[in-house]
């Protein structure tokens, strides 16, 4: 599951084929939850349109949750995200992408681990 260009975050590096089948038969319906920074100011009804769902290369996602954690972060969670997806909603309406950060994908959490760590999945961890 590639990281957004720019974007840092939770990335998953498997030798195990059963979760990159996993991974990869499931793309579409896996959900991706980031962060997202932004600068800018909100379209009227911005929000309510977010959580619509904005079309992108002529589909409009099947299922996307989007709140603002603070004055200037986004939480964005979307099934089948694609490269460029989250960019074009923000611009959408009105909002300017500064960074971003995967927190999660699927039920497994990014957590406290530390930029540039890895850790292996517990064994009830599923995506």
């Amino acid at each position: 599951m590639p990281l957004e260009t720019g974007a840092s975050g939770l990335v998953v590096f498997t030798q195990d084929w059963r979760i990159a089948r996993k991974l990869t038969e499931d793309a579409a319906t896996l959900e991706h939850e980031v962060i997202v920074e932004v600068s800018g100011e909100l379209a009227p009804d911005g929000l309510k349109r977010l959580n619509r769902g904005i079309p992108y290369r002529g589909k409009t996602p099947p299922a996307i949750k989007v709140s603002w954690q603070n004055e200037t972060r986004l939480r964005v969670a979307l099934k089948g995200a694609q490269p460029g997806q989250i960019a074009h909603l923000c611009e959408a309406v009105g909002l300017q992408v500064l960074s971003m950060k995967r927190i999660r994908l699927g039920r497994v959490p990014l957590g406290k681990l530390p930029s540039g760590q890895w850790r292996y999945l517990l064994e009830d961890e599923r995506f």
